[in-house]
């Protein structure tokens, strides 16, 4: 199994779109989600397929966001989102990021940022489109401070 995460490119859309497909977050041009730039992208790539993507935008010089996170069902448990994660992170702390905020509403995927992340609860907000399940009508809001992670990361990584 060959995974590699890679800066997403326009030609990757279509991948990047049925992926959205299928975890009902493919209404870009709505309110919650206005556009996908490529700036700030990147696609997993599972023995030469998307198997995965995820962004972010940058809302300060020291603040971002998180957008769209997808990783295919059938790719689940590889990894995969961890990988895309971490990379989305120390590509944001390179460009001097360091608080990130990210929305999320499934109970477990929350459960998953605060575990992997060290993210906290800041808050929650209504839904104004059917953006990921349609069956929760809040967003849980997250955030983590990227050099605290960071430093975290690397005091557990020499430990081992």
């Amino acid at each position: 199994m060959d995974i590699k995460i890679e800066k997403a490119v326009s030609r990757d859309l279509p991948a990047i779109m049925e992926l959205l497909k299928l975890a009902n977050m493919h209404y870009i041009g709505s309110q919650e989600m206005p556009a996908i730039s490529y700036d700030n992208y990147f696609v997993a790539k599972l023995d030469g397929r998307i198997a995965g993507f995820c962004g972010y935008k940058i809302l300060s010089p020291t603040e971002a966001k998180t957008e769209l996170m997808v990783v295919h069902p059938d790719c689940r448990g590889l990894g995969i989102g961890i990988q895309l994660q971490q990379k989305r992170m120390e590509d944001m702390l390179s460009k001097g990021i360091q608080t990130l905020t990210t929305n999320s509403d499934l109970p477990q995927t929350i459960e998953w940022y605060q575990k992997h992340f060290g993210y906290r609860k800041i808050g929650e907000l209504k839904k104004v489109n059917e953006f990921g399940d349609p069956n929760i009508d809040r967003w849980t809001t997250l955030q983590v401070d990227l050099v605290k992670w960071n430093n975290t990361r690397r005091r557990r990584t020499s430990d081992e």
